[in-house]
Parts: C-alpha cells; structure tokens; sequence
C-alpha cells in the first residue's frame, strides 16, 4: 500500500461513495482501511468495487490499490475527464446509488460526460433513475453555456441543461 503525508486516512466503509467524490474533487489521496474487516465476509462488495471502476473510468491518472482482502482502499484521484463511457453496474444497487455521484462529478469534468448506464433501473434502497434530475432543477447558480442547446432555455432550468441534459438525457438505461 501507498503511504503519503498528505493524504486522508479513514477507518470503516460508511460514507465510501461520498469520500471518494470529495476526494476526486479536492485532488487529495484518501486511505480507507478496515472496510467491514470484523464483518463475515470482509472488504468490499461488488457494488463498492464496480463504482471505484466508474471512478476510474471518468477519471484520467487515477490510482487505486485494494489489499487482497479487500479491506484497505487507497485513491489517488487523477483529472475530471469525462467523455463517453459504457459502465456495466452492479446489480446488488440501483443505477441512482452510481447517477447520484456523478451528478456531483460532471460540472467539474474537462469534456461533457455521455455515459450508458446498465444496471437495474429501480430498487428499495437507491433512488430511482426517473427522480434523480427533479433535485437539481431548482439550482441556478451555474449559467447554460451548452453549444449543442439551440433553444433558449428558461433560467431555472439552465443549470438543468447545462449538467443534466449532458449526463441523464444521454444515459442509455437498459434493464
């Protein structure tokens, strides 16, 4: 494993998605260790691993390292990259438990993000792929600046196209 100063050090998984986010965000390492280690079947899970690999997909010099039981996560986020990307999810957690990070990640991105999603649409625990624009439509701080809109958009629906339409209006979902 990866020792450096200046990186964050965890204990526990709760809270991995939001950790890795703000890590990806500030550009500081995070070392998550004892993920479930006292649990029966210690590490990560299979929903946790395949979002570290959408992490690293729309990411560009990222490094990761997973011990062999999975136990200790250490993330060196690389640039926001964005581009096109085919991700095949987990299907242990719905598509909104990966849409709900990459919402927070695709203002930042160098290029606009055009991803296919495929994974269950709708579950108990994750939000459902149909809700997951209606929280951001009321936010306007960001200003439409999206070349590919030809109509004028309404000003409490700009940041709506400006992120949404990139991302949730070019995911694909298939079921």
């Amino acid at each position: 494993m990866a020792t450096q100063a200046h990186s964050l050090s965890y204990a526990g998984c709760n809270f991995l998605r939001q950790r890795l986010v703000l890590s990806t965000l500030s550009g500081r390492p995070v070392k998550i260790r004892k993920i479930r280690a006292r649990d029966d079947n210690p590490g990560l899970r299979d929903f946790e691993a395949s979002f570290i690999r959408l992490l690293d997909k729309i990411t560009n010099g990222s490094r990761i390292e997973i011990n062999q039981t999975g136990t200790t996560l250490y993330y060196q986020p690389g640039l926001l990259y964005g581009g096109s990307v085919e991700h095949d999810c987990s299907v242990l957690r719905g598509i909104g438990y990966y849409l709900e990070s990459l919402l927070c990640l695709a203002p930042f991105m160098k290029h606009p993000l055009k991803i296919v999603l495929r994974g269950v649409t709708n579950d108990q625990v994750d939000p459902s792929v149909s809700i997951e624009n209606k929280p951001w439509c009321g936010f306007c701080f960001v200003s439409c600046h999206n070349p590919t809109c030809e109509k004028k958009v309404p000003y409490k629906a700009q940041f709506y196209y400006k992120c949404i339409l990139l991302l949730l209006f070019t995911l694909r979902f298939r079921g």
